[in-house]
């Protein structure tokens, strides 16, 4: 078995976006990564496709590691073997060779995340130096329409307010602990489609989220408030605009996850979040 590097610059968006799908196969969310899908991610997530490795087997695209970078941080956005070959050890091989790209392009640091009922990644990326520094919940609520309805709370007016300005003035004050790679200030400000909502209250912004979907699923990309009661007065009136509502990589120490569990929000899984110097 002739094993290799080549970049994921490479190749083109079409056969990325087969690897990328491939090497997810039977993994704990399978889907289809689209060209579109996958193009989108590059600019959102700063992933760059020179420094990410491919992993080649005989020739032939094994695997892949998304490498995203931003100034001296660097995060690995998506990490897979394709079905055919794993088990053979090259998950350490690639995890390896990301790390060693992510230091030749001057990162200090390397971040990622990963499920924590995936244990055999863990140990993966802990066999490659990375450790967990934090755990990330994916929390989400849906509307129980056979539950009796809970008792009318006082309207709680939310000023529609474009999103770029809600991060640019507000989210370095109003978030208690860093935002996870995905929901940091530079990719939230390379979103498009969202909606920002603000609570306010003596001229000035207590809480904010940032949306996306419709009434009946509703995503929260960013939620940060001044504290636990006023992300539980926003968070009540998100629940007035949507059946259900998911929101991705809230840390799980932070004050404002307690609002969401008040709220009637539920662990729908959990990741660690994990780095090394570099």
């Amino acid at each position: 078995m002739d094993v290799g590097f080549i970049s994921a610059g490479s190749l083109s968006l079409e056969a990325l976006a087969d690897l990328f799908t491939r090497s997810f196969a039977e993994y704990f969310y399978p889907g289809v990564t689209t060209p579109e899908v996958l193009s989108r991610r590059v600019r959102v997530e700063n992933i760059d496709l020179l420094a990410s490795p491919v992993i080649t087997v005989d020739g032939e695209p094994a695997g892949i590691a998304l490498l995203a970078r931003r100034g001296e941080r660097a995060w690995c956005g998506g990490f897979g073997i394709v079905l055919a070959q794993r088990g053979k050890g090259l998950a350490h091989a690639l995890a390896g060779e990301l790390v060693a790209r992510a230091r030749g392009a001057g990162a200090q640091t390397l971040e990622l995340e990963v499920l924590t009922r995936n244990e055999r990644a863990l140990r993966v990326y802990e066999r490659a130096g990375m450790r967990v520094v934090r755990r990330l919940h994916i929390l989400s609520y849906r509307l129980d329409p056979d539950a009796p309805p809970p008792p009318p709370a006082p309207p709680m007016p939310l000023a529609e307010v474009e999103p770029a300005q809600l991060v640019l003035r507000h989210f370095a004050t109003l978030h208690p602990a860093p935002a996870a790679w995905q929901r940091d200030a530079a990719s939230l400000l390379a979103q498009s489609d969202m909606e920002g909502l603000a609570l306010q209250a003596g001229g000035g912004v207590t809480a904010y989220a940032l949306v996306s979907g419709d009434p009946l699923n509703l995503r929260i990309m960013d939620l940060a408030a001044r504290d636990a009661g006023a992300a539980h007065l926003l968070i009540g009136a998100l629940k007035a605009r949507a059946s259900a509502l998911l929101s991705v990589n809230e840390p799980a120490d932070s004050p404002l996850t307690a609002a969401f569990h008040r709220s009637g929000f539920l662990v729908a899984d959990e990741q660690h979040e994990l780095t090394m110097e570099l």
